[in-house]
Formats: C-alpha cells, sequence, structure tokens
C-alpha cells in the first residue's frame, strides 16, 4: 500500500491490512512491539527504570521527600506522578507549558494510583498526622512513537517496586525527625498493572490493535486506554 493512501484517506490504508490480519510494520494484529525494561538506572534517585517498547522510550525517576499528611488522611502519605513530553521526544512537543498530551497523561496516571490501590499509602506513614513520605514519581518520555501510556504505567511501577527509602525515625517528644541514609527499606505493591491501547477503527468496528505506532494513534479516531492486573 503506498504512502499517499495513508495521507489522504488513512481509515481505509489501515482497514486494507486489517482485512489481510497484518499490520503494516508485518506484525500480526494482536503482536506487540519488542519490549526492553532496565532498572536503578538513576543513581541519584530513591527508585528509578527505563522502559523502551518499539520505539518508545520513557523514563522515571522517584524522588521521596518528608513532608505533614493531609488533615482528612493522617495516615496516608502522598505520591504525586508528572508525565513530562519535551521537545526532545517529538517534533509533535514545543517547549513551554505542559502540552495536552502531557496534561492527560498526568492526569491518567494519578488517577490510576489514587483509585486503584497500587500501594497501601499506610505504608509511607512515620508518624500518624505528622510526618509522612511524599512520592514525586517523574516520568518522562524520551522519544514518542505511541502507545504512551502503555510504557507509563509499567516503568512507574517498575520504579516503584526498586524503591528503597531511608529508615527514618520520630521523637514524638522533641518532634526531632533523625534519617538513616544507610539503612533503607521498600514499599510492597498490591497490583502489577499491565497497560494495552487500541483505537476504534470507525464507530461500527472496532479491532484489536495492540500497541500502537504513533502514526495510527494519530490518524485513527478514539484511542482506547485499557489497565489491567
Amino acid at each position: 500500500m503506498n504512502s499517499p493512501l495513508k495521507l489522504i484517506h488513512p481509515v481505509r490504508y489501515y482497514k486494507e491490512y486489517l482485512k489481510q490480519k497484518v499490520r503494516p510494520d508485518g506484525r500480526g494484529l494482536s503482536s506487540f512491539r519488542p519490549i526492553s525494561l532496565n532498572i536503578n538506572s538513576i543513581t541519584t534517585a530513591d527508585g528509578s527504570a527505563v522502559i523502551k517498547i518499539g520505539k518508545t522510550s520513557v523514563i522515571c525517576a522517584i524522588k521521596a521527600e518528608l513532608t505533614t499528611p493531609k488533615p482528612e488522611a493522617p495516615k496516608d502519605g502522598l505520591v504525586c506522578v508528572s508525565v513530562d513530553l519535551p521537545p526532545l521526544c517529538s517534533s509533535k512537543y514545543r517547549p513551554g507549558p505542559p502540552s495536552d498530551d502531557a496534561q492527560v497523561a498526568t492526569s491518567f496516571m494519578n488517577q490510576l494510583v489514587e483509585e486503584s490501590n497500587l500501594l497501601n499509602l499506610e505504608s509511607l506513614c512515620i508518624q500518624v498526622d505528622k510526618l509522612v513520605w511524599v512520592l514525586y514519581c517523574d516520568i518522562i518520555c524520551l522519544n514518542h512513537d505511541g502507545a504512551l501510556l502503555d510504557a507509563c504505567v509499567p516503568v512507574l511501577i517498575a520504579a516503584l517496586k526498586t524503591m528503597k527509602l531511608p529508615a527514618v525515625t520520630y521523637d514524638t517528644t522533641t518532634e526531632e525527625i533523625s534519617v538513616d541514609p544507610n539503612t533503607r527499606h521498600g514499599i510492597p505493591l498490591n497490583h502489577h498493572y499491565t497497560a494495552i491501547s487500541g483505537v476504534a477503527i470507525s464507530d461500527q468496528q472496532i479491532q484489536q490493535c495492540i500497541k500502537n505506532g504513533l502514526e495510527r494513534s494519530k490518524s485513527l479516531k478514539t484511542l482506547i486506554n485499557t489497565v489491567c492486573s
């Protein structure tokens, strides 16, 4: 199939491949792109990981800091996730405020953490109503070739699994905080999620399109993200 049809009529272009049950890159419809994962990639972070799915590359670094808990949740620590799509990852993005894609991805990841019981937030508590950990999880896309959330979810989980927090003691009498960086411990996770992206080819027909490339994601009408354990 030649490229002019892909530009002029992308839906028809992909439907022709779907009839043959093959993708333009030669993969079957249910075939995944190659996946690689490295952990502890950033030695200055409390937890980190890098994932590559096809040509999409994403890195996650976690920095833990001590803070006071929210009044409505005195036993719960905090997890704040941000997703950055810098210009270096795609010509689609420009310097300046976060793009709409970055804001949507950030909202999705924070919602996942808050609503899925990914980890027990009470495990981040040092002293009830006084001191808890806040985890700043910075996810940066190094190269964007589609299926961004498919990469963000596992790279966050991998970084959380490798995270080691220093031992902290809190004196309730003097309110003195003591941190021992040489004694560290991990935080158990309740779930290990997988994210899968698909697209709606038309209003009447939905085909399973696992691990979509960027061109397909941009060309077709509706992107569907599913997270399962």
